[in-house]
C-alpha cells in the first residue's frame, strides 16, 4: 500500500496551535513557541506570521504575544453547525425521499457558493452531486434560496462577478438573476430548471434559523417531467412544511411557511 509524506511545515503549524491546549496557556511568545516545539526562533516566526495573516493566531500589541485567532472559532462553529444540521435534517430528507423517489439535498453557503452537506439519493436515477461538493449559487435552487436573503451589498458582490453558463437555460444576466431572486422571496422557494444539466430540474425552500436569516436550503431534485407532476401534487408545499418544521426542531424558529 503507498504512503504518502506529510507536509513538515502543515505538522508545524497545527503543532503550533495544538501547543496553547497543551500548555493550557491562552498567550504565548514567539520564544515560548519556538521552545516549546523544539524551533529555531526565525523558523518558529515564520510560521507565527504565516498563521496570524490567515487570522489563525492574533497577536497582543501590548505584550507581542500571540493568541489564538477568530478564524478558528469561525471554523468550530461551522462545523459545529453543519453537524447539527446532519443529525437532525437527515429524517426529514428521507421523509421527502420515500414520499417522491427523488434525490433529496440540503446545503449550507460556503463563501459565494453553497456546499451539499447531506444528500439521500433516488432509486430511480442518479445525481451526480456529493457530499461535501460545492455548486455555484445562480444556478442551483438551494444556491437562490440563500442568495435571495444575502444582505444586498454581499448579493452586489457576488452578482458582480462572472456567471458561468452550464445550460442554455442558466440565468448568468444579474439584472434578470435579481427578478429571480426577488421571485424567490414573493414565493417562498426557487427552482433550477435545466439550469446545471439538461432534463434535470429542482425546486428548493430555505430553512431559516431567525428572521431573514437562512441556515441552509433544502431540494427535491429529478427529471423534469417527473419533478412538474411532483410540484403539481404538492411538491412545494410539502417542502415548506418541512423546512418549517426543520426551523422549529434545530433552531427553535417558528414561521409560517406560506403555503399557496
Amino acid at each position: 500500500m503507498a504512503t504518502t509524506k506529510n507536509i513538515q511545515s502543515i505538522e508545524r503549524a497545527f503543532a503550533i496551535l495544538d501547543l496553547f491546549q497543551q500548555l493550557g496557556k491562552n498567550e504565548l511568545s514567539v520564544k515560548e513557541i519556538a521552545e516549546g516545539l523544539h524551533l529555531n526562533k526565525s523558523t518558529a516566526f515564520g510560521l507565527i506570521n504565516t498563521l496570524a495573516s490567515l487570522g489563525c493566531l492574533e497577536q497582543d500589541r501590548s505584550n507581542q504575544k500571540y493568541m489564538l485567532g477568530l478564524k478558528l472559532l469561525s471554523l468550530a462553529s461551522t462545523v459545529q453547525t453543519q453537524n447539527v444540521i446532519i443529525l437532525s435534517v437527515h429524517p426529514y430528507l428521507e421523509q421527502l425521499n420515500h414520499m417522491y423517489d427523488e434525490t433529496v439535498h440540503c446545503a449550507i453557503r460556503n463563501g459565494d457558493g453553497v456546499v451539499y452537506v447531506d444528500k439521500v439519493d433516488a432509486g430511480s436515477i442518479h445525481i451526480s452531486t456529493q457530499i461535501g461538493s460545492q455548486n455555484d449559487m445562480h444556478c442551483t435552487g438551494v444556491g437562490k434560496c440563500i442568495l435571495a436573503y444575502l444582505p444586498p451589498s454581499t448579493q452586489d458582490r457576488i452578482l458582480s462577478k462572472h456567471m458561468r453558463s452550464m445550460t442554455y437555460n442558466t440565468i448568468t444576466n444579474a439584472l434578470q438573476l435579481r427578478e429571480e431572486l426577488d421571485r424567490v422571496r414573493r414565493q417562498g422557494y426557487a427552482t433550477d430548471n435545466e439550469e446545471i444539466s439538461v432534463g434535470l430540474s429542482c425546486v428548493a425552500v430555505p430553512v431559516f434559523s431567525g428572521p431573514e436569516t437562512v441556515a441552509c436550503a433544502i431540494s427535491v431534485s429529478g427529471m423534469t417531467v417527473r419533478i412538474r407532476t411532483a410540484v403539481e401534487h404538492g411538491l412545494v408545499e410539502n417542502l415548506k412544511r418541512t423546512a418549517a418544521a426543520i426551523s422549529h426542531e434545530v433552531f427553535d424558529y417558528d414561521y409560517d411557511p406560506r403555503l399557496d
